[in-house]
């Protein structure tokens, strides 16, 4: 681990530069470590896919902050218990899943199979509120970002670009490949949390029809599943 200074209120723990879940652990174990502590003047710690960033007031030094994260022991931390949420999608709203299943050389339902097989792991949230990029995905549906990025992307657009998939909380231009919609709310200011998951978690897509979209997302009191496994 690397620890470089950004500025004078904030540094980075980075790890090994590479899109991994066993360098993401480490990173989630040195976050975890660290908020046990409850270290005064720290104002906000984010995790991303190899890096951890340390916001801090002056109430707290560089030097200081340096050598309470290198007396940590994150060995202890790397067993954890994740939650995993199930977010029901209708792969009929892909906007671009005709396209992508012919690149992949694939039918849509056998992209809708691959994609529904597994859980992803949350690297980190970022571009937007609550958007979570996503690891794991089967390499056999991978496909680039589009060249022309769209205008507005709808919100809870699922999408696929390079070997991750993600979700689009709120409408927004962007150039990934979409594959599905969930009428799932995944980002809301007004509710505690606005955003229900976090980096750590996993994320399973479950396939569903327009019948049942429509029903999810006229029914208020909806609760996806979620479940506790060891991560």
């Amino acid at each position: 681990m690397d620890i470089k200074y950004i500025n004078e209120n904030a540094i980075a723990c980075v790890f090994e530069e590479t899109i991994s879940e066993q360098v993401n652990q480490q990173v989630l174990a040195l976050k975890h470590a660290f908020e046990t502590q409850q270290v005064d003047g720290i104002e906000e710690i984010i995790a991303s896919y190899h890096t951890l960033v340390i916001y801090f007031n002056d109430s707290i030094t560089h030097d200081v902050l340096v050598e309470k994260i290198k007396s940590l022991d994150i060995n202890s931390q790397m067993k954890r218990t994740a939650k995993v949420y199930t977010i029901p999608v209708c792969y009929d709203y892909g906007l671009d899943m005709d396209e992508l299943a012919e690149y992949c050389g694939l039918t849509p339902q056998e992209v809708v199979e691959r994609h529904t097989s597994r859980r992803y792991l949350i690297y980190m949230l970022g571009f937007m509120p609550g958007f979570p990029f996503l690891g794991g995905l089967d390499a056999s549906i991978a496909k680039p970002r589009k060249e022309t990025p769209r205008k507005e992307i709808p919100a809870g657009s699922v999408g696929i670009a390079n070997e991750q998939t993600g979700v689009y909380p709120l409408a927004s231009p962007g150039g990934w490949n979409i594959i599905g919609r969930t009428p799932i709310t995944l980002f809301d200011a007004d509710r505690t949390p606005a955003v229900f998951y976090e980096a750590g978690d996993y994320i399973q897509f479950k396939a569903i029809s327009k019948e049942e979209y429509t029903a999810i997302e006229q029914d208020a009191e909806y609760k996806i599943e979620v479940k506790e496994v060891e991560a």
